[in-house]
């Protein structure tokens, strides 16, 4: 256990992790961290928490699963934390991190801290001091941490602002409100260290497609589900990646190891149309970029357009 203090009027904090400081599942449901988990993300967004403690307390606890699939042996090797932020006696902060042995990388699935608590600097240094741990004690020769981030559309981003700054209103309608979100999250990130995966000539973020994430729906629903992300990386410190295998390792572990091979696994016979559809879609992701420059880069808006300065200068709040 860890314990984290920044410059406010709250009391310091404890930082635990599952299979560390919660060990069985009643402490993990006691510590309110589902609860809270809730609270901070919508319900689309939500996996089953029974799911959850599945992952983070007995199925990815750093072994190497196998399975069979038309006479192939595929195996993985995932170890999933639960990250908790408590302060008197509850939790306040969350964060869910899956580290593929395959690959050395960090996935970062979500991290959110309550919304009462990120006075002072609170959810930055829980997410530092996560890392941290990490790199010091639990994943000891990671390469860094990746994860997906939603695209926000530029020019609309702009237009919002402008319309903002002309008009003196201080209400969003929803679909502006989640474009502002989207930038705002970036940018989060972005203060931490993080970079974009992006083309190199361009300077754009290179896309990808997350595929649907329930095998068990009909195969013609699929495609319907599948979502587009942009790829953040924060380095672990030395670590110089070439950016272009840092890509293709970054695609490969969210949607294949992480994803497509613990989702197949439960009944690999029944959903080897899944493992297809899955495995295809990566490898046409990568085609796609294979002749691509692959680079590092921000994307908070040229200099032109300085959204960030421009946004709290309008003095809105809008948690993310």
């Amino acid at each position: 256990m860890r314990h984290i203090e920044v410059t406010c009027d709250r009391p310091a904090a404890d930082i635990l992790v599952t299979r560390v400081d919660v060990c069985d599942e009643a402490s993990f449901r006691a510590s309110g961290v589902l609860d809270l988990y809730y609270e901070l993300f919508p319900p689309h967004e939500r996996d089953d928490p029974d799911d959850i403690v599945r992952w983070v307390l007995t199925d990815d606890v750093g072994e190497l699963r196998c399975f069979e699939l038309d006479g192939e042996q595929i195996s993985y090797r995932l170890d999933s934390r639960y990250v908790i932020l408590r302060a008197e006696g509850r939790a306040i902060g969350l964060g869910f991190f899956t580290y593929d042995h395959a690959s050395r990388l960090i996935y970062c699935n979500y991290v959110g801290v309550h919304r009462d608590w990120r006075r002072g600097g609170m959810a930055r240094e829980f997410y530092r001091e996560t890392i941290k741990l990490f790199d010091s004690e639990l994943f000891t020769d990671n390469l860094g941490v990746v994860l997906e981030v939603e695209p926000f559309d530029g020019d609309s981003l702009e237009r919002i602002i402008d319309d903002l700054e002309r008009s003196g209103e201080r209400q969003l309608a929803a679909h502006d409100q989640e474009t502002v979100r989207k930038f705002l999250r970036i940018t989060w990130y972005d203060k931490l260290g993080h970079s974009f995966l992006v083309d190199a000539r361009s300077r754009l973020p290179l896309s990808c497609r997350s595929p649907c994430l329930d095998p068990e729906l009909p195969r013609a629903a699929w495609a319907g589900e599948e979502a587009g992300y942009w790829l953040m990386w924060h380095a672990r410190p030395g670590v110089v990646p070439d950016a272009h295998d840092l890509w293709r390792a970054a695609v490969e572990t969210i949607y294949v190891e992480i994803l497509a091979k613990s989702l197949v696994a439960e009944d690999a016979q029944r959903r080897r149309d899944y493992w297809k559809y899955t495995t295809g879609l990566v490898a046409d992701t990568l085609r796609a970029t294979d002749a691509e420059r692959v680079g590092l880069g921000s994307y908070l808006g040229p200099d032109d357009r300085p959204w960030l300065p421009r946004w709290r200068q309008l003095g809105i709040d809008l948690p993310i």
